[in-house]
C-alpha cells in the first residue's frame, strides 16, 4: 500500500533507519523515556548570503499533528531482517512504539521569520527516541524550505533593487527535483514570488497561476503570425506572447501584426533567450513605436539575483521576471546543511566539541534586539533566562560575538526593544498555537520582516555579516564544558 501524501499520513517512518535501531538500543537498555533537548540550526548562511528566510513550519507541523504508528508501519517493521536473517526488530519494542503517544515539546522560529547561523530554529524536548524520530522529516523540510525561501527572496530583492516594484514569476516546475514541485512552489511564494506556473501547486495552497505559451505552440503552424493568432483568439484576457522562436526582432513584429489584425489587445511578451540586456530595449522601442506602450515585457531563460540584477542595473525596461531552474533547485547552494543536535540531557548541559563544529550547551532561545525599528543584534541565551517584559530587556546583557578571535562582546542596556524568536508550539505532543497556514498571510509577513533588516544584510554581493552572540553565562558554560572534555 503506497501513502500518498507523507504529510498527511503523519507516518513515523519519515525517518533514517538509525532512528529506528537506537530507539531500539534505548529501550532494551532502559534510556528510551529519558528526557532530552536537541536544536536545530545550521551554521552558514546560503548563496555566499548573510540571512536565511525561515520556512517550512507549517508542513513540519502537518506530519507531526497526527504522528503515530500504524498497523501497517508496525508489519512492514516486522518483517525487516538483518543480513543473517535475524529480526531487525524485536517484538518487545514493536509493542512499546505501536503504543506510545507523541509527549515531545517544541519551540519554533515562526515561518517568514529571518534567522542567522548557529541560532536554534526549532527547540525539541522529550522521550529521547521520540525526540530523535523527528529529526530527519524535520530537517528535510527545514532544509529545503528555507533554501528555496531564500533564494527565491534574493531574487526578487534583486528585480526591485532600483526601487521599482517588478514582479517575478516562479517557472520551475519541469526542471524541479521534486514530485509535483509542491514544497519548491510553497517555498518560492513565502519568498516574494507574485505567482507559479505549477497549477496544482497553485490550486493546493491557493496562491495565484500564470504563464504564457510554449515554443512548441508557435511550431505547430506554418507562420508565426497564424499561432499568434489562434492564441490570442483562444487566451483574450491572458494575451502574452512567446517571440524568441524564430527571430526575436521579427516575432515582436508579429506579435504587434496579430493583434492589430484580431483587435485583441497584447498585454505583454516575453524573450527567452539571447542578450536579454539588447532585446529587452529594442523590445520596448518596438513595441513604443507601434503605439503598443501597454504592452508588458517579460524576461526569462535560466534567471537568478545576478542576472537580474544586472539586467536592472543596464536600465533595461523589464517589466516582469520569470525564474525557474535556478530557483527551484537552489542551483548554485543546493544543500543548507541544517543540523539537529543534543544540548541537554537527562536535565545537564551537554557539548559537541568539534573543530567548526563545537555545539552551544543547554537548552536555549534567542533574543532579538531591536534599534532605529531594525534588527540590531541576536543573543543566544538560556531558556531559564526571563529577560523580557512588555518586549523590552529587563537587565543588561553581554554576549560574545560568534566567531569572533578574540571573545569580542557586545553589551546591551535594560530598556532596549527585544523579542525571543522561538515560540511555544507543541506541549507533551499537543499542540498550543495554531500555525498559520495561509501562504498570502507568510509571504507579507516574511516581506515586513526583510523590510526590518538592514539592506547592508542583504546585498547580493559582498553583504555585512549579522552578529549573533552567547550570552554571558552560556558562554562561560560553554568554554568550561570544553576545558573539561579537553582534559584542562
Amino acid at each position: 500500500m503506497t501513502r500518498p501524501n507523507i504529510l498527511a499520513n503523519s507516518t513515523p517512518l519519515f525517518c533514517d533507519l538509525y532512528h529506528l535501531t537506537m530507539a531500539q538500543a534505548w529501550f532494551s537498555d532502559g534510556k528510551a523515556n529519558e528526557t532530552k533537548t536537541s536544536e536545530c540550526y545550521f551554521r552558514k548562511c546560503p548563496f555566499n548570503g548573510n540571512y536565511l528566510l525561515s520556512a517550512g513550519l507549517a508542513e513540519f507541523s502537518e506530519w507531526i499533528e497526527n504522528w503515530h504508528f500504524s498497523d501497517e508501519d508496525i508489519k512492514y517493521l516486522q518483517n525487516q531482517t538483518n543480513a543473517d536473517g535475524s529480526k531487525r526488530f524485536n517484538d518487545d519494542f514493536l509493542n512499546f512504539i505501536k503504543n506510545q503517544p507523541l509527549q515531545i515539546n517544541i519551540d519554533a522560529v515562526e515561518e517568514g521569520e529571518i534567522v542567522f547561523p548557529n541560532e536554534p530554529v526549532y527547540s525539541i524536548t522529550g522521550p529521547t527516541w521520540q525526540v530523535d524520530m523527528v529529526e530527519a522529516a524535520l530537517l528535510n523540510i527545514f532544509n529545503s524550505q528555507s533554501l528555496i525561501a531564500t533564494k527565491a527572496s534574493r531574487i526578487v530583492l534583486a528585480a526591485s533593487s532600483d526601487g521599482k516594484n517588478r514582479p517575478v514569476l516562479e517557472f520551475g516546475l519541469r526542471r524541479g527535483q521534486e514530485l509535483g514541485g509542491f514544497s519548491s512552489t510553497r517555498a518560492c511564494f513565502i519568498g516574494g514570488m507574485a505567482g507559479t506556473s505549477n497549477v496544482a501547486a497553485a490550486q493546493h495552497y491557493d496562491i495565484p497561476v500564470s504563464g504564457t505559451m510554449a515554443h512548441s505552440f508557435i511550431m505547430s503552424y506554418e507562420d508565426e503570425i497564424d499561432a499568434y493568432k489562434a492564441y490570442l483568439r483562444a487566451s483574450q484576457g491572458n494575451t502574452t506572447l512567446l517571440v524568441d522562436t524564430y527571430e526575436t526582432s521579427q516575432g515582436i513584429k508579429n506579435a504587434i501584426k496579430a493583434s492589430q489584425e484580431t483587435n485583441i489587445p497584447l498585454q505583454g511578451i516575453r524573450i527567452d533567450s539571447g542578450d536579454l540586456a539588447y532585446w529587452g530595449k529594442e523590445a520596448r522601442k518596438i513595441l513604443d513605436d507601434a503605439g503598443f506602450n501597454h504592452t508588458k515585457i517579460i524576461a526569462s531563460n535560466d534567471l537568478d539575483e545576478y542576472s537580474i540584477k544586472k539586467l536592472v542595473e543596464q536600465g533595461t525596461p523589464y517589466d516582469i521576471f520569470a525564474a525557474g531552474t535556478k530557483v527551484v533547485t537552489a542551483y548554485d547552494n543546493p544543500a543548507l546543511g541544517g543540523v539537529f543536535k543534543t544540548k541537554q540531557y537527562a536535565g545537564r548541559p551537554v557539548i559537541k566539541v568539534a573543530e567548526g563544529k563545537t555545539t552551544i550547551p543547554n537548552k536555549t532561545n534567542v533574543l532579538r534586539v531591536i534599534r532605529g525599528g531594525k534588527y540590531g543584534s541576536d543573543i543566544i541565551q538560556s531558556t531559564t533566562a526571563d529577560v523580557i517584559a512588555e518586549g523590552k530587556l529587563t537587565t543588561d546583557i553581554k554576549s560574545f560575538i560568534i566567531g569572533s578571535n578574540s571573545a569580542q562582546a557586545m553589551c546591551f542596556a535594560k530598556g532596549e526593544e527585544a523579542y525571543t524568536l522561538l515560540k511555544p508550539l507543541m506541549r507533551n505532543g499537543k499542540f498550543v498555537k495554531s500555525v498559520e497556514k495561509d501562504l498570502k498571510v507568510l509571504q507579507a509577513k516574511a516581506k515586513d520582516n526583510l523590510q526590518k533588516l538592514d539592506n547592508k544584510y542583504k546585498k547580493i554581493k559582498n553583504s555585512t555579516v549579522y552578529q549573533v552572540g552567547i550570552e554571558n553565562s552560556v558562554y562561560t558554560l560553554q568554554q568550561n564544558l570544553i576545558k573539561l572534555h579537553q582534559g584542562r
